[in-house]
């Protein structure tokens, strides 16, 4: 169960469950309450109603949770499916006999977790994975006191070989991919990504108001709608100035109509982007790769260029220079002449 306020009548929603005879969930709501107060202890004097007890499942937890949240249908049936591929064992299992013992051995068997083509599953799918795990735990002990033995999963450390699983491209190559692009904004959405390092939600979500006309203000994301803007990753804002060719670019879509810098009155689409970019990757002749390469690649290119950590980590809005050492160890590790000449140097004066 959970209140919500709505914004239009600025009243307060109540939402709840009760199982009906065929044994599904029909979903709630009691509107008009003047404060959150008074919707929460209403939730509280039918919490009886909703029947979620000893017998209600994994399974059935996650459903009402999505319901509650009002879950994207497509995000919903991805995480389900991968609860009921990887954690089957938990999903028909009562959420009380879900013991820190069983989530323990569940967590181990994931850890060897397969795909169906035999490859080992990501570490970021894992942990994905048990992040849903978690949160139907939080959602079944905030809204039915029942205990959260879920909290006790760890997520997996990243490895080596997760890092290295990134496409780095150098500037001929993404020229090859651009000549491939007609679309033109689009063009230009490509081009922002790979010289200024920006996440792809960070870039949909820029008004023309966060281009001053030679930086950008980075501060918030967008994961797919709108309504779904929030802060950046790491939470840090960021002014990111822009190379000329870029900036000339960007001048030309302030003065578009609408306010999304790359869109209209609303943000460039997710599946457009998605589609154009694998598109263009193989009229180029490229290997595949995701938009958030073009991430990656852009912290090559300065690395490569000779740009300090600390620089970079600032200008693609990293916590600290450690966490950037960190996620591309194997980029930083690939280029040591600098300090084997700087060490031969020191050698050689002191032999004179």
């Amino acid at each position: 169960m959970s209140v919500k306020k709505d914004r239009k009548t600025s009243k307060w929603q109540a939402r709840y469950y009760v199982r009906k005879d065929d044994g599904s969930l029909k979903y709630v709501v009691k509107k008009g309450f003047k404060s959150a107060d008074d919707a929460r202890n209403w939730e509280i004097s039918h919490k009886h109603e909703s029947n979620a007890g000893n017998d209600t499942t994994f399974g059935a937890f996650f459903e009402m949770m999505s319901l509650a949240n009002r879950a994207n249908e497509t995000t919903t049936e991805t995480r389900r499916q991968r609860l009921k591929t990887y954690a089957g064992e938990l999903w028909d299992k009562p959420m009380k006999k879900i013991t820190k013992n069983v989530l323990q051995k569940w967590r181990t068997k994931l850890e060897t977790a397969e795909k169906k083509n035999g490859d080992p599953l990501k570490t970021q799918t894992k942990n994905d994975i048990i992040g849903y795990v978690k949160q139907v735990g939080k959602f079944a002990w905030e809204n039915y006191d029942i205990p959260d033995n879920c909290k006790v999963l760890k997520s997996f450390p990243k490895q080596l070989d997760d890092y290295n699983e990134m496409v780095i491209i150098n500037y001929d190559e993404f020229c090859a991919l651009q000549n491939a692009e007609s679309d033109e904004v689009l063009k230009i959405f490509f081009q922002f990504l790979y010289m200024s390092g920006a996440r792809k939600g960070e870039a949909r979500c820029l008004l023309k108001e966060d281009f001053d006309g030679t930086q950008v203000h980075i501060f918030k994301s967008m994961r797919r709608y709108e309504s779904s803007v929030k802060t950046t990753k790491t939470g840090n804002a960021r002014w990111v100035p822009l190379d000329d060719d870029t900036r000339s670019k960007l001048l030309y879509l302030k003065n578009r109509p609408g306010k999304y810098l790359f869109g209209d009155a609303t943000p460039i689409s997710l599946t457009k982007i998605d589609v154009h970019f694998q598109n263009d990757l193989k009229e180029a002749g490229l290997q595949h790769m995701r938009i958030h390469d073009l991430r990656h690649s852009h912290v090559s290119m300065l690395w490569n260029a000779g740009v300090p950590v600390p620089e970079i980590s600032k200008r693609i809005g990293h916590a600290s220079p450690k966490v950037t050492m960190e996620r591309y160890a194997h980029i930083f590790d690939n280029k040591q002449s600098a300090s084997l000449a700087a060490l031969n140097s020191l050698v050689k004066k002191k032999k004179k």
